[in-house]
C-alpha cells in the first residue's frame, strides 16, 4: 500500500508549524498576524489565516503568547501584536530541543 504523501506532509507540517511561529515571534520580539503570514510564506511555509489565527489564539489562551492591541502607534487599522511569555520561552526551548533530537535521529537513520 502506497502512503498518502499529502496526508503525511500535512501531519508533519502540523508538528513543526507551532515551533516555526514561536521562533519568528522570538526573533522579532513581537509580531502581528499578517507579519507572521508574510514571513512564513517568504520562508517557504505558507499558511492560511484560518490556520494561523486559531493557533495564535490557542497559544495565547495556553499562556505561551501574550497579545496586545495597538491603535495609536500604527497607521490604519488596529493590530494585535503577539510576543512570547516567560512560559512561551520555556516551551520554545523544550520544542527546539525535541526537534533537534528528532533531526539527529533522522540523520542517523539516513546514513
Amino acid at each position: 500500500m502506497i502512503p498518502d504523501i499529502e496526508n503525511w506532509r500535512t501531519q508533519v507540517r502540523k508538528g513543526y508549524l507551532e515551533l516555526c511561529i514561536l521562533l519568528l515571534i522570538e526573533r522579532e520580539g513581537r509580531l502581528y498576524g499578517f507579519d507572521v503570514l508574510d514571513q512564513m510564506e517568504r520562508s517557504g511555509l505558507p499558511i492560511k489565516e484560518g490556520t494561523l489565527y486559531p493557533l495564535l489564539n490557542r497559544m495565547t489562551v495556553d499562556g505561551i503568547l501574550s497579545s496586545v492591541w495597538e491603535t495609536e502607534s500604527v497607521k490604519g487599522h488596529p493590530r494585535k501584536f503577539y510576543s512570547l511569555t516567560k512560559e512561551g520561552k520555556k516551551c520554545l526551548a523544550e520544542m527546539q530541543s525535541e526537534f533537534e533530537k528528532m533531526a539527529d535521529i533522522y540523520k542517523q537513520m539516513n546514513k
